[in-house]
């Protein structure tokens, strides 16, 4: 039950997101949460320059880094389509793996300017997100900087 309860709350907050609203994940959040985004690209540099390595390298922190790339998202039009929602483990260290796509198309002919697979590792203590790791094609979030700069 807590895993379908956790599968369902992510939908809602994604929904509500593509809505242009990203209170709900921004309150899912702990405090000190940390998202990893990959890449060398202005959304993984936003905040520290892009470190290579074994490790996610860690390039938001805290509640005002997540709130500005949440404020991104929604200012370019981003929007996840979720095709699978994977929970495991127990409310004090839950793990979910989120696969999707994520685009953005253009406001006045409709079509995609940005498309991308997404699969995302997130980490939950106690009902709280405390970690996000982001994968996908970062050649597309690098090639969709060139083309809105």
């Amino acid at each position: 039950m807590y895993h379908f309860a956790v599968r369902r709350l992510l939908r809602r907050a994604i929904d509500r997101l593509n809505e242009g609203d990203a209170s709900l994940v921004l309150r899912l959040a702990a405090p000190d949460a940390e998202l990893v985004f990959p890449g060398d690209n202005s959304w993984a540099t936003m905040f520290v320059p892009a470190e290579r390595g074994r490790e996610g390298h860690v390039t938001h922190r805290g509640a005002e880094q997540l709130r500005a790339f949440a404020d991104r998202f929604v200012a370019e039009g981003l929007r996840f389509v979720i095709e699978d929602i994977v929970v495991a483990g127990p409310p004090w260290n839950t793990r979910v793996a989120l696969r999707a796509h994520d685009y953005a198309t253009d406001p006045v002919t409709g079509r995609d300017v940005y498309a991308n697979r997404v699969v995302a590792f997130l980490e939950i203590r106690w009902g709280r997100m405390t970690r996000w790791e982001d994968y996908e094609d970062t050649e597309r979030v690098a090639a969709w900087d060139a083309a809105t700069s």
